[in-house]
């Protein structure tokens, strides 16, 4: 495989997440958060079994890939259940921005523990990615700026808290599943992964006595579970294909502009209403990611 098939593949986990996110809000409201990711593992179960069967025995034969395809599973659901509750309670032209931070911990990640090498400028655009984040997610908006802090307490937009503790996650789960896609084969990884958390899915459903209604209100709102399921299934195993030719770091830098594109869905399908600041905070969040990802895609 071509580095240009590479990033190919990256740019269109780029369109899928940013269209699957739009998708995963609708459903999270209508089914609940544990529900929806039970739903897309189901289809990526179901759709990619076809393209792995004959690899299953891969995960019992090489040695340690057993165990760091239960570690990425584990970390992929318990990170996808914050986001997907932090997209149902927030919205996602707030939600998204909070996410972008994903890329400057997922190079950390790749840095110390794949050695991956990141030059001054990558770091500055880092610091900067976390100011436009800091901007971005406080909703009250202050006369001057030197009053931001004071006086009273800024009020947090509602799904934040949630969608920081999924970016920490994010990132862990964006390195296993690159390490993986590299050390097995990317669609079989991404079976695998689904099938791990589309296990926790269901024993959680079954605890909260929740899978009658869950399959009631799929049935009901069968048309953002379909979308979901096919989008986020194809971003990663679009992610899986290009980490096998690009680093780690790189790929997830060129993928994660998909940012801009649900923000986008956001305001203008959801007619969701920002204060100046955050515009602001926006602007200056998705210029760093872009300028970001194409120092990363240049190095």
């Amino acid at each position: 495989m071509t580095p240009l098939l590479g990033l190919l593949a990256a740019f269109i986990a780029f369109l899928a997440w940013g269209f699957g996110d739009f998708a995963i809000q609708r459903s999270v409201r209508h089914v609940g958060a544990v529900p929806a990711l039970f739903f897309i593992g189901i289809f990526g179960l179901v759709g990619l079994l076809p393209f792995v069967w004959q690899d299953l025995p891969l995960f019992f034969h090489k040695e340690n890939l057993a165990t760091l395809l239960f570690f990425t599973g584990l970390v992929t659901f318990v990170y996808a259940v914050f986001f997907f509750q932090a997209l149902g309670k927030g919205k996602i032209s707030i939600v998204e921005p909070v996410m972008s931070f994903e890329l400057p911990l997922t190079i950390l990640l790749g840095v110390l523990i794949i050695h991956e090498e990141l030059t001054g400028l990558q770091y500055f655009l880092a610091v900067i990615i976390f100011l436009g984040l800091i901007v971005t997610v406080v909703q009250q908006e202050p006369r001057h700026w030197w009053n931001f802090f004071r006086k009273r307490r800024p009020r947090i937009e509602r799904g934040v808290i949630l969608a920081v503790i999924a970016v920490a996650l994010s990132a862990g789960a964006n390195v296993l599943t690159g390490r993986l896609s590299q050390e097995s084969k990317p669609i079989l990884a991404i079976w695998g992964v689904n099938a791990i958390y589309t296990i926790c899915c269901f024993v959680w459903m079954l605890w909260r006595k929740e899978v009658r209604d869950s399959f009631r209100h799929a049935y009901k709102y069968w048309r953002p579970i379909v979308l979901q399921g096919i989008l986020d299934n194809i971003a990663w195993v679009s992610f899986a294909v290009a980490v096998l030719v690009l680093p780690i770091s790189i790929a997830i830098a060129i993928s994660e502009s998909y940012i801009a594109l649900g923000m986008l869905l956001g305001i203008l399908i959801n007619k969701e209403r920002l204060q100046r600041h955050q515009y602001l905070g926006i602007a200056v969040t998705l210029i760093a990611v872009i300028v970001l990802a194409v120092i990363s895609a240049n190095s």
